[in-house]
């Protein structure tokens, strides 16, 4: 099975502008090994596609660097998000790549504030993720971004519960899974206890 295709709909996107940051994270498949930026060439490409550089900037091997430390970053504070406080590591790395990222504010013809960066090229683009970010911080949507609890899959997907309780990208199948390895445990640890006993 192709998880990318398989669990691209396996839950709704999150809402503007976050599903431009799960798409990001999602970008790389756990469970088949591929990635959509593989190389500079299809980074760039996915920039283009996502409207986060211009036609002319170009991305080399040190942007594709930068781009695979932001995505498993994120990655990381998306699972966070599920069960655990996001650690030192991660916020060091977030804060040299938001710092990289020149972010300012500014105003829109209407008058709106935004987050834009000063940088140009790939580090434009990797600016307007972390942008992405923060505004979904700022709206409480966040949170919600989660990682798949099945570690061999990691998706990232947007938990609409109402109690924020979702664990997996679809229980159908991760969630599935997890129950049944959690149950073959127990199972496990139930026949070695009798074992030992005799």
């Amino acid at each position: 099975m192709n998880a990318m295709a398989e669990l691209s709909d396996k839950r709704p996107p999150a809402p503007a502008p976050l599903d431009l940051v799960q798409a990001f994270i999602n970008t790389a498949d756990q469970e088949t090994g591929s990635d959509v930026l593989a190389t500079p060439q299809s980074l760039r490409a996915w920039f283009l596609d996502h409207r986060l550089i211009s036609r002319t900037a170009s991305v080399g091997d040190k942007d594709r660097s930068q781009a695979i430390k932001l995505r498993e970053a994120l990655r990381r504070a998306t699972r966070a998000n599920s069960d655990s406080t996001i650690d030192d590591r991660t916020i060091r790395e977030l804060n040299q790549l938001a710092l990289k990222a020149q972010l300012v504010v500014a105003f829109a013809d209407g008058g709106a504030a935004r987050l834009d960066p000063s940088a140009t090229g790939a580090d434009a683009g990797l600016a307007r993720i972390i942008a992405a970010v923060f505004v979904a911080m700022l709206t409480g949507r966040w949170s919600r971004l989660k990682s798949c609890g099945n570690d061999s899959c990691q998706w990232a997907f947007y938990d609409a519960s109402k109690n924020r309780s979702g664990r997996w990208c679809e229980m159908a199948d991760c969630g599935n899974d997890a129950k049944g390895r959690a149950y073959r445990a127990r199972r496990r640890a139930v026949a070695g206890t009798r074992s030992s006993s005799h």
